[in-house]
C-alpha cells in the first residue's frame, strides 16, 4: 500500500493505491459502480475513507488526523483520478473499460455525481471544471466536468 498511516478495518475489501481489478467489459454487460467518499469523523478528526461496488459504501478504514496538519481543521482542495501502470518497455493496459470518453455513457468509464461534502454533512455537485493532467492522449484521455460528471478511459497500447 502507497499511503503510510492509513489504518485498514477488519474485513476491508480495499484500500488506498490498491488496484481495482477489471470488473467487466461493455459494451453489452451490465455497468459497474463503484462508490468512493472521503469524509471527516467530526467526533475524533480522523478521515475516513468508504467503498462501495454495486451497493452502499461502507468504511475500510481511516487517516488519523495526527498524521496532518492543515487536514486536521479542513480539507481545502479535493484531487481525484485514475491511473493503469506497466513495466517499463511494456505496452499500458487499457483504463475503465477500454473505450474512448467519446464513446459516451455506457461505454467509456465515468466519474458520476461528484459532491463536495460541507463540514455539518450536506453535500453538493462539483459543476465547474478541474484542473487535470493526462500522460498521454493516444492512450487516455477524460472529458471536462459537466454537471458533476465526466468520462474517461482509453484503449492503452502506448510504449512508456
Amino acid at each position: 500500500m502507497e499511503c503510510p498511516g492509513f489504518i485498514k478495518v477488519s474485513g476491508a475489501v480495499i484500500a488506498p493505491g490498491d488496484i481495482v481489478h477489471p470488473v467487466d467489459h461493455v459494451p453489452g454487460g451490465p455497468i459497474q459502480n463503484i462508490t468512493l467518499k472521503v469524509n471527516k469523523d467530526k467526533k475524533s478528526g480522523d478521515w475516513w475513507v468508504y467503498y462501495g461496488f454495486n451497493n452502499i459504501p461502507t468504511g475500510v478504514g481511516y487517516f488519523p488526523k495526527s498524521l496532518f496538519n492543515y487536514l486536521a481543521k479542513k480539507a481545502t482542495r479535493v484531487a481525484f483520478g485514475a491511473y493503469v501502470r506497466s513495466k517499463k518497455g511494456s505496452p499500458i493496459p487499457p483504463m475503465g473499460s477500454g473505450a474512448r470518453p467519446n464513446g459516451g455513457m455506457g461505454r467509456a468509464a465515468s466519474f458520476t455525481d461528484l459532491r463536495f461534502i460541507d463540514k455539518d454533512g450536506n453535500s453538493s455537485p462539483i459543476m465547474a471544471d478541474l484542473p487535470k493532467t493526462v500522460t498521454n492522449e493516444k492512450c487516455h484521455s477524460i472529458t471536462p466536468i459537466d454537471h458533476a460528471n465526466c468520462l474517461y478511459g482509453g484503449p492503452g497500447g502506448c510504449i512508456r
